[in-house]
């Protein structure tokens, strides 16, 4: 009799004021998504979400989205781009590969540098930084994964204008409220700039743009929503 996989888990760590904290991310059987077992090398922390720092708070959830992601996505293409003073640097992809481009790429940048992706076609990208990254004397080797969907990515998302004339924010309606407000919202930025959510409730959420927009100026956003 062949054993039954009843979840997969995923460590992650994050160090904070000179403490590093340890959780797992666990997908069980039905695919669901949670975050456990939060530790210090001194034992398990018993509540985590009112005693943990926000930065770590902000790293599970951030876990929580690329593991949502794995869970939805498959690879089709990697490898790594060194960086010497570019602001700009080609990415091919096999020929044959993709029919489409609708395909995203996530870059692991060592210092936590925003890369964006511009240019898609079937055969290659290209890598953008927001201004020159690395050096001739200290390069930057930033890994990169190209990904496709494999499953509907949420249960609800779209793509927003948010403009200057609305303080930076815009407040998405679901057409049917949700039955609980626990739910995650992942957002996609069309270019290198902060965004969060503001507020969130069964009926909607309110997408905030986290730097003073100048007058007149818009951006588009991104959002998928999970339950």
């Amino acid at each position: 009799m062949a054993g039954i996989q009843e979840q997969a888990v995923y460590t992650f760590s994050t160090t904070a004021g000179g403490a590093t904290y340890q959780y797992d991310i666990i997908v069980d059987s039905q695919g669901l998504i949670s975050a456990r077992n939060f530790r210090t090398p001194l034992g398990l922390i018993v509540d985590p979400y009112t005693t943990l720092p926000a930065m770590v708070l902000e790293d599970v959830y951030n876990a929580q989205d690329q593991i949502t992601q794995r869970a939805t996505t498959a690879e089709v293409s990697s490898g790594t781009l060194t960086w010497a003073g570019e602001t700009t640097l080609p990415i091919v992809i096999a020929g044959g590969v993709l029919n489409n481009t609708n395909y995203r790429v996530v870059y692991t940048t060592p210092d936590g540098t925003p890369l964006q992706t511009t240019g898609k076609t079937i055969t290659g990208c290209t890598a953008e930084a927001p201004a020159a990254y690395g050096t001739a004397l200290v390069p930057i080797s930033v890994p990169y994964t190209v990904l496709v969907a494999t499953a509907s990515v949420s249960t609800y998302g779209g793509t927003t204008t948010i403009l200057a004339a609305d303080s930076g924010a815009v407040t998405i309606t679901f057409p049917v409220a949700m039955v609980t407000e626990n739910y995650r919202v992942v957002l996609t930025p069309n270019g290198i700039f902060p965004v969060y959510i503001s507020a969130q409730t069964k009926a909607s959420f309110t997408i905030q743009v986290g730097y003073t927009m100048v007058a007149l100026s818009s951006v588009t956003v991104g959002y998928d929503v999970f339950v």
